[in-house]
């Protein structure tokens, strides 16, 4: 005898219901769902309808079998809920600002000491590598979360991963968070590199050391020179606005990403800096040998950018827990 095929209307959408639900749950919902389907098309039959179009309008009425199935099963119907979106979002906002900028900065150097490529397909290479550890970093911590979201027992899914206390609050919440004596040194080094470097770059003359290369092109002089300026003005919007914001935070860690690229990428074509021995030699007359291997000076290029981009992601995140409740 072979099995009866579901063929019906109700058929389909009861087992449309229940298919994913546990089995000791299963078979109740499904007589449930009968019953109620059979009662509704005997009244519309009763009220002079058509069978067929009766049960096609009482299933409808009970809607989307997915979103019954969610609430006979206890499921929740979003990935991440209220308990663990806190975090998620800290989260989210947290790492991209780090890591984006500290791999667009390692990839481009890598690639402008290791590689003949021109400047097109290393800053092509880096953007594409950027794209997909974003994507990355948004698959990866969103299905995370989204994992421990159904995992998490139904009666803990409203709590916080977290348990919080009174011992969390800052000790301070005032609105202003940037002194002005802070203000004045950031804007003061700030000018008085972008002076140095103007200086170094429009050739020093007489006794003085030239260590940068006053050859290079000029739109890379005025970029270098106005990223400094930049850095001196977004300290004084900062100290404006009283903290550093995520935005701030967001200028900055460009800035400093971009700056950091456009020095690797004229220190791997030998155009950042002279050949220093020689104008040590030329100056001073001294025979040491004061060359500096072009790798330990990537290194220190990328070490300053990345720190003062995370630092002002980490200032900015301290401001709006500490102004909050301010």
């Amino acid at each position: 005898m072979t099995p009866r095929t579901s063929t019906t209307l109700t058929d389909r959408y009861v087992w449309t219901v229940t298919r994913h639900l546990p089995a000791d749950v299963g078979p109740d919902v499904a007589r449930e769902l009968r019953a109620t389907i059979a009662d509704a098309v005997d009244a519309r039959v009763e009220a002079g309808a058509d069978p067929t179009e009766a049960e096609k309008e009482a299933v409808a009425e009970l809607g989307d079998p997915d979103v019954l199935a969610r609430q006979y099963g206890g499921r929740p119907a979003y990935l991440i809920g209220p308990g663990v979106y806190p975090d998620y979002v800290r989260l989210m906002r947290i790492l991209p600002a780090i890591v984006l900028p500290l791999v667009l900065v390692a990839n481009f150097a890598a690639k402008a000491m290791t590689t003949d490529e021109g400047w097109g397909a290393i800053a092509l290479d880096a953007f594409l590598l950027v794209l997909t550890t974003a994507v990355h970093l948004a698959f990866w911590v969103t299905l995370t979360f989204a994992v421990i979201e159904w995992t998490r027992p139904e009666a803990e899914r409203d709590r916080p991963l977290s348990a919080w206390t009174p011992d969390q609050l800052t000790a301070d919440v005032p609105w202003r968070t940037v002194r002005l004596g802070e203000t004045i040194f950031e804007v003061g080094f700030a000018v008085a590199l972008a002076a140095l470097v103007a200086w170094q770059l429009g050739g020093v003359g007489g006794n003085g050391i030239q260590v940068l290369n006053p050859d290079i092109h000029p739109v890379w002089k005025v970029l270098l020179v106005g990223s400094f300026l930049v850095d001196a003005a977004l300290a004084l919007i900062v100290w404006h606005v009283g903290r550093w914001t995520p935005t701030s935070a967001a200028v900055n860690v460009v800035t400093n990403a971009g700056a950091a690229i456009l020095m690797l990428w004229l220190l791997a074509r030998d155009e950042l800096l002279t050949d220093l021995p020689q104008v040590l030699g030329e100056t001073f007359g001294w025979s040491t040998d004061w060359s500096v291997s072009s790798a330990a000076v990537a290194v220190v290029i990328v070490a300053i950018a990345a720190w003062d981009a995370v630092e002002s992601v980490l200032k900015a995140r301290r401001s709006a827990k500490g102004t909050r409740v301010a």
